[in-house]
């Protein structure tokens, strides 16, 4: 390997001598945190380290073409970019390292994140959109690899949608007339993986201004490339991805090494250009780099490195380079280098040391909090001599937690559970607060705390007239969305058959003419970039309605929609929102893959995201126009066999709301609850009246919405006047029937009021087959419900309801 070409014009490349020294000790203030952040790890003053050491200089380049109102959405690695920004400090990296749990110290995710999952504040704290223009944006990292590839598809295209867009200008806070780029940053075994293929077709083919930045250091932990791809080359696999000479399709391509901070510069002020420019997309693969470290604080890479490799390593490492190179071209001397590196070795210790006393402050003064109350209690001999022994033990410990001084209130509570209680209150009291701030602190903002909160958004009834017409359920779909995209500019929605034919059932037939294709867009088959679209244009300030065909299909998604989009705000301490809404449509049609209903699933992997399952369709646009008035992410599960039977319209159909998590009483009655939704409200309703000719009398109770769940307390209402349930769906055994059932019994307490066993209903642990007599055997139907309800009755009153099945 040659050294850095001397010839290179710093003038030809924008920089100074000047410009290129700061790099040099912003990189070297980086690689300090990385070894400085390690050293933490191994002393015990943090859990887990992982770092950016080796990627400096292609970092430096990138921060140099990062304008103000562009994205990033990148991984663990990136932290050299962001202490360039000034989107991060090297303070704020060590709070986050000791996870110190205050969005003051920690902006990025107030100590929920591990170190170097990094995110900027979208936010205000009243929940209000910051003008993200006049900010270097990152959405929040995710730790699970390739994960931010989905997302950068949205964030990326938006800024084609502002740009082409003419209602969309007016909103300068978030774009200015589309120039800005989404920065991806991904390391080269997660290219290996589906996603980042999906999102690199999904961003060609939209054209989206993306610039994504490959690190390769040839490996992935100890997984040597060999093994992740054919012929150990990224880029060489991506050249079908070149775009022809002039032409708009495709990238542009550029490969460069991670040591040669000349063409670094180089590449990314090209790159970038084109893409602000053009809307033109790049991928950087950027190959020989270095981790000098190894992955992360877990292991160490000589274990699997040669020695012929840590010496490749060493010599090559970016920064030794650079600094090589600045001297042969006279930049600066060895005497002016050595006393920056001193004081910058200096100045990031200090940093460490600043961030380590904020962070133990408030754990100091628990501390001290708890042994005064300790010490002051009214106890006898023996209960004070344990207590000077949990003091003494707490007080020893060198670098402590909160939750060390909570085990230490509560093994003194133990011991001293005979003492008459007024004298262990003042402790009793200590904990009962000191655990109701913690809690709150790690578990506010899953939802939205703001005005906005969707849980907040009024109910408006649906108003019905003379003219209200009787009409097929997806023209009353179509009539809901041609409302919302009347009357919100921001509103696009997109999926597979979406645009031009107006989706598979007709939901949308019509509204790509009349309102364009980059409002109502046909996509490829790639749910998880169709979702990852939707996330990235939410977080820039959109609404998109993101269409996944049939709730099977949401499968290949859930893995984003449970590590992204569902934990975004959470992940951010309420720093950033993405309120998607997400349509799908399943339960009751036939066959494995088209009447499936794995909602214990769903709703079990996406806390964060309300999950809404209406039973028809003027239901279902009421719940589109809360989930749009409100800023919250959401799924709605349209009945799939409801768009051709007939519902009569509401004459305020792009105005009325259906409040989330709110059940509704479709039939009143006093001996038994069932307790459903979707498509089983229908069964429900036809086993009601045959039950009704047979003398029971059934209450039959709609939920509506999985999360939140019945946030009222309708249904304990009606359990404590027929005491005995029957909770009904098309889930597995033990799915979201055990799940409804959980919320009555145990968190309303609806057990008190049972005469009678719980009874759950539910569909056969295998898949629906196909048919008319095959869905009939599969999931419940009317007579089952009949039969199981009636059996509920013999059991109390055999003589009245004598058994003859």
């Amino acid at each position: 390997m040659a050294a850095l070409d001397k010839a290179d014009s710093l003038a030809e490349l924008d920089l100074t001598p000047e410009s290129v020294l700061a790099d040099y000790r912003l990189g070297f203030q980086s690689r300090q945190a990385s070894l400085i952040g390690r050293r933490e790890v191994m002393s015990g003053k943090a859990k887990f380290g992982i770092f950016g050491d080796g990627k400096e200089l292609p970092q430096l380049a990138m921060a140099r073409y990062f304008k103000k109102g562009d994205f990033r959405s990148g991984y663990y690695r990136d932290q050299t970019l962001m202490f360039a920004l000034g989107a991060t400090t090297i303070r704020e990296q060590f709070a986050q390292l000791f996870a110190h749990a205050d969005p003051v110290a920690d902006p990025a995710s107030a100590g929920r994140q591990m170190n170097a999952h990094f995110s900027t504040r979208s936010l205000d704290s009243a929940g209000n959109w910051n003008a993200l223009v006049e900010m270097f944006n990152s959405s929040p990292d995710v730790s699970p690899t390739g994960s931010q590839m989905p997302r950068l598809t949205g964030l990326a295209y938006a800024s084609r949608l502002f740009r082409e867009i003419e209602d969309l200008r007016k909103l300068t806070q978030f774009s200015h007339n589309g120039d800005e780029v989404a920065f991806g940053t991904i390391g080269n075994a997660s290219c290996a993986e589906g996603m980042f293929w999906e999102a690199v077709n999904a961003i060609g083919v939209l054209r989206a201004p993306a610039v994504i930045s490959i690190w390769d250091d040839g490996y992935g932990i100890s997984v040597t490339n060999e093994h992740q791809m054919i012929h150990q080359d990224v880029s060489r696999l991506l050249d079908g991805f070149q775009r022809e000479p002039g032409g708009k399709g495709g990238y542009d391509i550029y490969r460069v090494k991670n040591w040669d901070y000349p063409a670094l510069n180089r590449v990314y002020r090209q790159a970038t250009r084109i893409a602000r420019r053009e809307h033109i997309p790049a991928i950087i693969h950027v190959t020989e780099a270095t981790q000098p470290q190894g992955h992360s604080t877990s292991g160490s890479h000589e274990r699997y490195k040669s020695s012929e490799r840590l010496a490749w390593e060493q010599e090559f490492d970016c920064l030794e380079q650079m600094r090589r190179w600045m001297l042969e071209i006279g930049i600066t001397d060895e005497e002016t280098l050595s006393e920056i590196e001193t004081n910058d070795r200096k100045f990031v210790e200090e940093q460490r040391a600043a961030a380590w006393r904020a962070y133990q402050q408030p754990i100091q003064e628990d501390i001290r909090e708890v042994t005064q109350i300790l010490n002051d209690l009214p106890i006898g001999n023996d209960g004070r001599k344990a207590v000077g022994k949990i003091v003494k033990r707490l007080n020893a410990k060198p670098n402590p937690y909160h939750s060390d001084t909570m085990a230490a209130v509560h093994k003194a509570l133990r011991i001293l559970r005979q003492e008459p209680l007024k004298a262990i209150e003042p402790l009793i009291q200590w904990k009962k607060n000191h655990w109701t701030r913690q809690d709150q602190g790690y578990g506010e903002h899953l939802f939205s705390q703001s005005e906005r909160s969707t849980l907040k958004v009024p109910e408006i009834a649906p108003i019905y007239s003379d003219r209200s017409p009787t009409l097929q359920g997806y023209q009353v779909m179509n009539a809901c969305f041609d409302a919302l995209l009347e009357r919100d500019p921001r509103v696009v929605a997109f999926g597979e058959d979406l645009g031009q034919i107006g989706d598979v059932n007709q939901g949308f037939a019509g509204l790509q003419k009349k309102y364009g294709p980059l409002r109502v867009s046909d996509t490829g088959i790639r749910e998880t970039t169709i979702l990852g679209q939707a996330i990235g244009l939410a977080m820039r300030g959109l609404r998109p309605i993101a269409e996944i065909q049939y709730l099977d299909y949401l499968l290949y998604a859930l893995q984003i929609m449970s590590d992204d989009l569902a934990t975004t705000r959470w992940r951010s301490a309420g720093g950033q929102m993405a309120p998607v809404i997400i349509r799908t449509r399943g339960h009751r049609l036939e066959g494995i893959w088209h009447s499936g209903s794995p909602m214990a699933g769903v709703i079990n992997l996406v806390r964060g995201v309300h999950v809404l399952v209406p039973r028809n369709m003027v239901q279902a646009a009421g719940f589109y126009n809360t989930l749009l008035l409100g800023d919250d992410p959401g799924v709605i599960v349209e009945v799939l066999n409801g768009y051709r039977l007939k519902e009569r319209m509401p004459d305020n159909i792009g105005s009325f709301t259906v409040p989330v998590g709110v059940p509704e009483i479709l039939r009143p009655g006093k001996d038994v609850s069932v307790i459903t939704y979707g498509a089983s409200c229908k069964v429900a309703m036809a086993a009601a009246e045959m039950l009704a000719d047979a003398g029971v009398d059934t209450e039959l109770i709609d939920v509506r919405a999985l999360l939140p769940f019945d946030i009222r307390g309708m249904i304990l209402e009606s359990l404590k006047k027929t005491n005995r349930v029957l909770f009904l769906d098309e889930d597995v055994p033990g799915g979201s029937t055990a799940y409804m059932m959980q919320q009555v019994l145990e968190v309303q307490g609806g057990f008190r009021w049972l005469d009678s066993d719980p009874v759950t209903l539910s569909a056969k642990e295998h898949r629906p087959a196909y048919g008319t007599d095959g869905n009939y055997w599969s999931k419940p139907n009317a007579e089952q419900v009949f039969e199981t309800v009636y059996r509920m009755m013999h059991e109390v009153r055999p003589a009245d309801f004598p058994l003859f099945f």
